[in-house]
């Protein structure tokens, strides 16, 4: 769908005319052939439409990416569903078979350690990787002080903490989580945080480590806002106080909770 197309099909649903939709940032007719394609629209003028009548971004982005995405951005995407599934479902044969058109993409770096890493800690191998391959994503953060800021980045760090010495994790979390005690910063960004501090706190369970920054990740957890959107981090909070605190009962109480609420996948992959 194209940009034209999907404004089309937001004012349908909004009831608007032409002139309506726009009134006020440009004219009709300007408006009238963007929606047929035989002009474009800048950003300025896109955002203050989507802004105006509170169109939800992330829908229409997702609505018009395949349009202007690279045929290697679609192929990447489409991949990225492939091993999902597969995962999720176990399929070792399939995962290997996408790992290899994964490696073939001439670009999408970050999104080719992640997976090498995933398959290798799935099957137990990470002990296998090259000290070469693991210091190319070590480097990927020492390399850059704002690492803390690229999407890219976080998760590959959320993805791949077993390679890291825990000097170096530990190191790199505490820089993380200092930066963002010190920034104001989005809920789709907070919660990206969320994530790392949990998988950290998995980590360091499961495979009996004292991280010195245990405490500061349940600190984050615990201090989250009270949203919707970081329910389960809050409740995770619980469930790591009570296991690091030896508080068994209490920690099986919060899975069986989890459990019931459908969290069954999130309970087996962190095997706690």
């Amino acid at each position: 769908m194209t940009i034209g197309e999907a404004l089309y099909e937001e004012r349908q649903k909004l009831g608007l005319t032409q002139e309506n939709m726009v009134k006020g940032i440009i004219n009709k007719g300007h408006y009238s052939k963007i929606e047929r394609g035989l002009e474009n629209i800048s950003i300025d003028t896109l955002f203050r439409i989507i802004l105006k009548h509170h169109i939800d971004i992330n829908d229409f982005f997702n609505k018009v990416k395949d349009t202007y995405y690279t045929f290697e951005d679609k192929k990447a995407e489409e991949l990225k569903q492939k091993i999902m599934y597969a995962f999720n479902n176990n399929q070792r044969d399939e995962l290997r078979i996408y790992l290899n058109e994964i490696l073939d993409l001439k670009e999408h770096k970050i999104f080719k350690y992640r997976t090498v890493i995933a398959i290798a800690s799935l099957e137990n191998n990470l002990a296998d990787l090259s000290p070469s391959f693991k210091n190319k994503i070590v480097t990927k953060f020492s390399e850059h002080e704002s690492w803390f800021e690229n999407i890219g980045a976080l998760q590959l760090f959320s993805d791949c903490m077993k390679i890291f010495s825990l000097e170096q994790l530990d190191y790199f979390l505490g820089q993380l989580l200092k930066h963002y005690q010190k920034h104001t910063y989005s809920e789709s960004m907070g919660e990206r945080i969320a994530i790392i501090c949990n998988n950290y706190l998995c980590y360091c369970y499961k495979q009996k480590i004292a991280g010195s920054n245990i405490q500061n990740a349940l600190s984050y957890l615990k201090n989250l806002e009270p949203i919707g959107h970081f329910l389960l981090y809050k409740i995770c909070y619980d469930l790591y106080f009570y296991l690091f605190e030896g508080n068994t009962e209490k920690a099986n109480q919060i899975k069986k909770l989890l459990i019931n609420c459908g969290y069954q996948d999130c309970i087996e992959r962190w095997q706690i």
